[in-house]
């Protein structure tokens, strides 16, 4: 079977559409999952929704150590002061913990460094230093990573605050 359809405007089957101002249409569709030659919807009011599988960098599968975050209310947050070293996030943090983003805000254009780590392994989100910064608006790293090997830490250099979002232990 050809996954294929010809469409003739003006004639045949009605389609769902948003009138999204200036004369113009945006069709509306329905997400669907599946292998080629099915379809399965996504209906997350009656707990089908869409699968995702993640993986580590290592490649190995991390779906299974995921925390199910039923809405986005469920998410948390933790400060983290200029200058702190490995500022644990969560009240002990765990291999398998959620790190959405970090929202960094500097107090001077010579912002220390952002570094996150994973346990012991150290990942520098920002470099920081002289002049690193041409303002002080603050901004946002997305992450959407997985803990593999402990609890997520937030070490800060000077003039630099942050809050980690997520879901921690």
């Amino acid at each position: 079977m050809s996954d294929n359809l010809t469409v003739t405007p003006g004639t045949g089957v009605s389609i769902a559409a948003d009138d999204v101002g200036g004369g113009l249409l945006v069709q509306r569709t329905k997400t669907t999952w599946g292998p080629d030659g099915t379809a399965n919807d996504v209906d997350v009011a009656s707990g089908k929704p869409m699968p995702v599988q993640l993986r580590g960098s290592d490649g190995t599968d991390r779906s299974s150590s995921l925390k199910t975050l039923t809405d986005l209310g469920a998410g948390e947050y933790e400060t983290v002061a200029a200058s702190v070293t490995a500022q644990t996030l969560g009240a002990t943090g765990a291999a398998g913990d959620f790190i959405s983003h970090i929202l960094v805000i500097p107090s001077t254009v010579d912002a220390g460094h952002v570094l996150l780590l994973d346990g012991a392994t150290s990942i520098t989100v920002f470099e920081g230093g002289t002049a690193s910064l041409s303002n002080l608006v603050p901004f946002i790293i997305p992450l959407g990573m997985i803990s593999a090997s402990g609890a997520w830490k937030i070490t800060t250099g000077a003039g630099v605050t942050c809050i980690g979002v997520g879901n921690f232990t």
